[in-house]
């Protein structure tokens, strides 16, 4: 089955169960028929697709960031904030590169992920930040080219930052950059 009757029959689900039980709509099932309703009329060609206000207002609504390091290798010591400075996705504006924040625009759960790279053999031992406390720790092990992945439900207020910290204040460490490094965070509910 493709995707666009599959969205087509969840849709009919989705209406057809809300019809047959006048029951309120959980905010994750609405965000769900809005996604599905939104997806449908892309599918249609265009015929009813969404306006570019309309697009920006759903986007809005979902606030997301995607970033890497940029250069081919970058330092890691003391207690270094790691700055993501190749940015992909930044709906909203909410990830600075120059500080390396992630800025919950508004309470709710959010998922953050982190993927350091070591450089060749370097090891690599981080932390996450929710402001200035320490919510979750990483480590890539010193051998050949290593990655660890963190990812993290994080309950955030408006105003909370999230960052990647350096965890050794005495040790260097080099991070792999070029497109390997990243770091993520995007508002669920």
């Amino acid at each position: 089955m493709n995707i666009p009757w599959f969205c087509f029959f969840i849709n009919i689900f989705v209406l057809t169960d809300g019809l047959a039980e006048p029951i309120k709509c959980s905010e994750a099932e609405s965000d769900l028929t809005k996604y599905i309703n939104w997806q449908m009329e892309i599918y249609n060609a265009g015929r009813n697709s969404p306006s570019s206000q309309k697009l920006q207002d759903m986007l809005k609504e979902r606030p997301a960031s995607f970033v890497f390091v940029k250069a081919d290798s970058v330092s890691f010591t003391g207690h270094d904030i790691l700055k993501f400075d190749d940015v992909r996705t930044n709906i909203g504006n909410h990830y600075n590169a120059s500080t390396g924040y992630f800025t919950a625009p508004k309470p709710g759960l959010y998922e953050i992920s982190c993927l350091l790279f070591g450089f060749g053999t370097s090891a690599v031992t981080f932390q996450i930040h929710k402001n200035s406390q320490i919510f979750g720790y990483g480590y890539t092990p010193g051998r050949e080219w290593n990655s660890n992945t963190v990812s993290l439900l994080m309950e955030l207020k408006k105003g909370d930052n999230v960052y990647v910290k350096h965890r050794h204040p005495n040790k260097k460490e080099t991070v792999q950059g070029n497109q390997h490094s990243y770091f993520s965070g995007r508002f669920l509910q």
